[in-house]
């Protein structure tokens, strides 16, 4: 999936935590994030470090990748 905005990666994270069944309080604990700052993030309607989002992703077993544009 190609996530052009951070928005997107914040869409992307809750769809992929509610499809494991991991709910917000248990996915900020395990990735040492605030669960307010992380409804934010999941919303949209804040931005975190680079990486808050990669201890996100790698609790939630998603590979972020960096590719050059053509």
């Amino acid at each position: 999936m190609k996530i052009q905005t951070t928005t997107d990666l914040g869409g992307f994270i809750r769809d992929r935590r509610e499809g494991l069944g991991i709910k917000q309080g248990d996915l900020a604990s395990i990735a040492g994030v605030d669960q307010g700052n992380l409804s934010k993030i999941e919303r949209g309607t804040a931005k975190a470090t680079l990486d808050t989002y990669l201890r996100l992703c790698s609790a939630l077993g998603i590979d972020l990748m960096a590719e050059p544009r053509a």
